[in-house]
Formats: C-alpha cells, sequence, structure tokens
C-alpha cells in the first residue's frame, strides 16, 4: 500500500533592499485579485457545486475576455489590465479555497441555529440563539504561490520569478539560502512568505514511500522483526529505548535524559506565576494570566518533546527496526497523533507505531 510523507522546506531570499517592495507590490496585488474572485463567486453561488478544474474554468469564463468570450460578465480587467494566466489561476484557487471554507462555516452556523429554534419551539422561557454569522472576510493575506511558468530555472543557491514592480511584470533573479531539498520528493509550487521584514519561499515537498506491514503481519511472518520499545517517565531519563526480537531478546537500549534541567527550568518559571500572583491575589476570570510565562513554558516542553521524539527515531533507524511500541499510562505522557506523524515524518524508512 502506498502512502506519502510531505513537509515544507522554507528558505531565505537575498535580495536588493528596493527589490523587497517588488515583493510586497506583488502580494497586495495577488490580494486584490483574490478579493475580486471571491466576490465573484459570491455573486454565482453555483460555482462551489463544481469540481475545482470546472471551478477555474467557469470563473475565467465569467471574468477573462479571450476571441470567443470578448464580453464577460465581471471582468478582471477592472482590477488589473494584464495578468499572467498562471497568477490569475493561483488567485482563483485561493479564492475557492476561502469561499468553499466561507460555505462551510456558514451552512454549520444554519444547522446549529436550526436546531436551536426546534429545540425551543413550544417552550415558554426558551433560550434565544445569540451566535452570531460567519461574515466573508473584510481583509486579505493569502501569501502569492507561483505556479510552473511563474519560477524558472530554480537551483540549490538561486531562483527566477516572476513578479508585479507596480508598473510591470518582470523577472527578478534571487538567492537561496537555506535547507536543500531532499533526494527523491517531488516539489510542489512555492509560497512567497514575510517573516518580519525578510521574504523567504515555502516549497512543500512530498516524498511517496510503500506502506509497511500490519503490525501482525511483521511479527508472525518475520522472525527477524526488531521491536522498539519506548517507556516514557518524569525523571532524569525521559525515555527509554530497548530494542528487542520477536522473541524478546534485549539487542540495544538507549536512555535519553534531560529531565532535571526541565523541571529545573520549568519550575523557575512556575516560582515567578506564583510570586506574581501572590502581588496581586486576583486572578480575572477567563483570563490568562503571566502570559508571557506560560507560554515559555509551553514552548520549552515543544521544544523538549521534539528533540526526544527525534532522537527516539534516530536510534530507531540505527537498531533497523520498524515497530515502535509505547505503553499506555497518562493522557500527558501518551504521544499524540501529531508526535507520532512527526516521528514518521523525519524517518527515511516506514515506522509502524
Amino acid at each position: 500500500m502506498a502512502a506519502k510523507s510531505i513537509t515544507t522546506i522554507r528558505q531565505a531570499l537575498s535580495y536588493q533592499p528596493h527589490q523587497a517592495a517588488w515583493f510586497a507590490a506583488t502580494q497586495v496585488l495577488f490580494n486584490q485579485v483574490v478579493a475580486f474572485y471571491f466576490e465573484v463567486i459570491q455573486a454565482h453561488e453555483g460555482v462551489l457545486a463544481l469540481p475545482n478544474q470546472e471551478a477555474l474554468t467557469a470563473l475565467e469564463k465569467l471574468t477573462h475576455a479571450t476571441e470567443k468570450n470578448p464580453a464577460p460578465v465581471m471582468p478582471l480587467s477592472t482590477i488589473i489590465g494584464d495578468a499572467p494566466a498562471l497568477f490569475r489561476r493561483a488567485a482563483i484557487n485561493a479564492a475557492l479555497g476561502s469561499a468553499r471554507s466561507f460555505a462551510s462555516s456558514l451552512a454549520r452556523w444554519r444547522t446549529r441555529r436550526e436546531k436551536a429554534q426546534a429545540k425551543a419551539k413550544g417552550k415558554r422561557k426558551a433560550k434565544p440563539f445569540r451566535e452570531r454569522p460567519p461574515v466573508p472576510p473584510r481583509c486579505w493575506n493569502k501569501s502569492v504561490t507561483f505556479y510552473a511558468g511563474q519560477w524558472k530555472e530554480r537551483t540549490d543557491a538561486s531562483i527566477l520569478l516572476k513578479v508585479w514592480t507596480g508598473t510591470c511584470w518582470s523577472w527578478l533573479k534571487v538567492r537561496i539560502t537555506g535547507r536543500a531539498f531532499p533526494d527523491g520528493v517531488e516539489v510542489a509550487s512555492p509560497s512567497l512568505i514575510r517573516h518580519g521584514n525578510q521574504w523567504w519561499l515555502h516549497t512543500c515537498v512530498e516524498k511517496k514511500f510503500t506502506s509497511p506491514a500490519t503490525i501482525e503481519e511483521q511479527v508472525t511472518t518475520n522472525t527477524e522483526t526488531r521491536i522498539c520499545a519506548v517507556d516514557l517517565n518524569l525523571n532524569e531519563q525521559l525515555a527509554v529505548c530497548t530494542v528487542q526480537t520477536v522473541e524478546g531478546t534485549i539487542l540495544a537500549t538507549r536512555f535519553i535524559g534531560g529531565g532535571k534541567e526541565i523541571a529545573g527550568f520549568r519550575k523557575q518559571l512556575l516560582g515567578r506565576i506564583a510570586r506574581n500572583r501572590s502581588k496581586t491575589g486576583i486572578i480575572a476570570q477567563g483570563e490568562q494570566d503571566n502570559a508571557a510565562l506560560w507560554r515559555k513554558i509551553r514552548q520549552a516542553d515543544e521544544h523538549l518533546a521534539h528533540l526526544v521524539s527525534a532522537r527516539i527515531v534516530q536510534f530507531a533507524k540505527e537498531q533497523e527496526t520498524t515497530i515502535l511500541v509505547f505503553e499506555v499510562r497518562s493522557v500527558d505522557l501518551k504521544p499524540t497523533a501529531q508526535t507520532r506523524r512527526g516521528m514518521i515524518a523525519q524517518a527515511n524508512k516506514p515506522v509502524t507505531t
């Protein structure tokens, strides 16, 4: 059975200072076109009933002037005179995604309202339904997606992007710094993302592989199968990994420490929170007190969870194991689905959990 793993490669762009304004102008124009097509979809809601490809064709007929369609109903020329076809289609797909999401949210709200009205029908003191309906986006901040044709000549160090300078479309060559693409992956269309004052290029990559057999099949049909059993703790040894055969023979053990360090850091921050609370003696109901300190604790816990999961996967790969086994304990100690997916994504060899 085929499976796939998807991750995003983030790469920083190196460019001249004045070229940052071109990236900003391209994003502004892209969002203007997305907002325009969102309004077109709201005016022609039947488009949402079509598959994506047919919906894209229908929206182009409604907005794009051609020899066969010289007078579209809602011409895009009111927003921009000459937009590249791939730029326009990227904006259409972005608008379709937002329109479908808004339509789903509105349908769920109507369902909740109907249920509340039916429940309150015939009751004298029925609780009124006060939930407000979802509203369309008031402002747009979509990231520009460069379809094939809007970029070319991509290497590990540079790429050519077609950007809007404010007056015309121009090819711009920029340098790329960051993680290179792994081998054997399919590269999707890159997106232009702003992080503070720096522009980055985010690219989704997809790697396909064959799903491993079920645990029952691996254990019963292959006596050489290696199992990595993981014990998660709260003391100094955060995790103890033991590799054993199907018969139970222990082959290797790895202790992953760091518990005292994170416990001391957490205790220090919790002490500061307690001292801050003692100064006021009042905690507002429904509001988070000491938000910055609590955020530090959450970020430290998440960072440590990623480190531990990466070390577990590295140990399992070194020992050529195909099965990871976790004990069922409290909810806080049991690995979440997100952690398990992260472990599988880090491993080149499929891991069954």
